[in-house]
């Protein structure tokens, strides 16, 4: 049975060398068809980039990325990341839908879905922050005419706008990648054993602030195979079972911090500390709207002993285009852009409701173009060329006239 074979990277935090090193170790062994990097990565071109990213100055300097930019050194497999808390806002805010960042590099935006290789791939970039989810961004324009650092931490939190889109997707999706956890995901793992290495979870864990209640809201809705996560330096997994596409995360109040047969045992002694695991995913059914169980992995940063680089496998959908197709292996998501002009037809009324208040369902149903033939050479992702990666501002207006016009 064939299964893809992907290589999931933690916060990057510029260490791109690092990553690729062990990244084509493993790659010589066994041939890896993707990297997938789950935020922090710090795209910083130039210095002008420098007042665009949340680093106190004294620590900013250039990462491993400007190689890659200007095309001195290149990926070794397919590689595709998301934004985190600590990223080159001057940068990605030219690629909302995302695009190339480099040659082999690709930048999901602020939210998406593509297809690789018969995988569908979701994300969501930023992270949670209640106060700012229903603001709408500063401009790149006037930021960069203002002060970038007057409104740079804001920058990274994650708006209604982006992750509306992906409450409306009605059909299956692989893999989820998101830079913070969905709040409820540690209480379907070991709390005992993440307490050990981070105790100054213990309260927020109590409360149930770790985390995104807005992805685990998602989590429950998408029911993914995988949600892939990064930001809180620590590896941590957890499996949670889903019932109707209605998961109901364990009553807080029994969870006493104590060990429990849902428990899974995290293996993080010493001996394993610089050893990359492979997860293999469970054997796929026939395909359904959602799946039984999605297995949550979070990961660390580039340290020594650290936990920050795992191989994932999963099998592919032979049956779609990006499998089939050999000219080209990355698609755009019919599906994921008809939700985005649904939402942008509707946002000034759905932005006076409350967000629980939303019928996500109902919303997808005004598409009305779900069941017809996708002519799947319109969504194909262009090849890459140096001319389109460094022109930014035109990757964005290709898809917007392509598919938002």
């Amino acid at each position: 049975m064939t299964k893809l074979r992907i290589a999931v990277q933690g916060c990057c935090h510029g260490q791109l060398n690092q990553i690729y090193r062990e990244v084509s170790r493993l790659h010589e062994k066994t041939p890896i068809d993707l990297l997938i990097i789950l935020g922090d990565f710090q795209s910083i071109r130039n210095s002008q980039d420098f007042k665009s990213i949340s680093i106190p100055p004294k620590y900013q300097k250039f990462g491993d990325f400007v190689s890659y930019y200007n095309n001195e050194l290149e990926a070794p497999v397919p590689t595709i990341f998301i934004g985190g808390n600590h990223e080159s806002m001057r940068h990605l805010m030219l690629l909302p839908h995302g695009g190339y960042a480099a040659k082999n590099i690709y930048y999901m935006g602020y939210s998406n879905v593509i297809w690789f290789k018969g995988i569908r791939i979701g994300s969501l970039s930023g992270i949670w922050k209640r106060w700012d989810f229903n603001k709408q961004r500063p401009s790149w324009n006037d930021l960069e005419s203002d002060d970038w650092r007057t409104n740079i931490r804001a920058l990274y939190h994650v708006r209604l706008s982006d992750i509306a889109p992906l409450f409306m997707i009605r059909h299956r999706i692989d893999i989820m990648l998101s830079h913070d956890w969905p709040s409820g995901v540690v209480y379907h793992g070991d709390i005992k054993h993440l307490l050990k290495f981070k105790p100054f979870f213990e309260q927020d864990i109590q409360k149930g602030e770790l985390g995104s209640p807005a992805t685990w809201q998602l989590l429950k809705d998408l029911c993914p195979q995988w949600w892939l996560s990064a930001h809180l330096h620590v590896r941590f997994q957890a499996s949670i079972k889903h019932n109707m596409r209605n998961s109901q995360s364990p009553n807080r109040s029994t969870l006493k911090i104590k060990k429990n047969s849902n428990e899974i045992d995290l293996d993080l002694s010493s001996d394993d500390d610089e050893k990359p695991t492979v997860v293999k995913s469970e054997e796929k059914g026939e395909p359904s709207s959602s799946y039984d169980e999605t297995r949550f992995l979070a990961l660390d940063k580039c340290l020594p002993r650290r936990r920050w680089l795992e191989i994932v496998e999963v099998e592919p959908d032979k049956s779609h285009v990006s499998w089939k197709d050999k000219d080209h292996s990355m698609f755009w998501d019919p599906e994921f852009i008809n939700n985005i002009r649904i939402w942008k037809q509707n946002e000034d009324a759905l932005r006076n409701k409350s967000f629980d208040d939303i019928n996500w369902m109902e919303l997808s149903q005004s598409n009305g173009k779900e069941d017809m033939d996708i002519e799947w050479e319109k969504y194909a992702i262009p090849e890459y060329t140096l001319d389109i990666q460094k022109d930014e501002i035109g990757q964005t207006k290709l898809f917007a006239d392509k598919f938002l016009s």
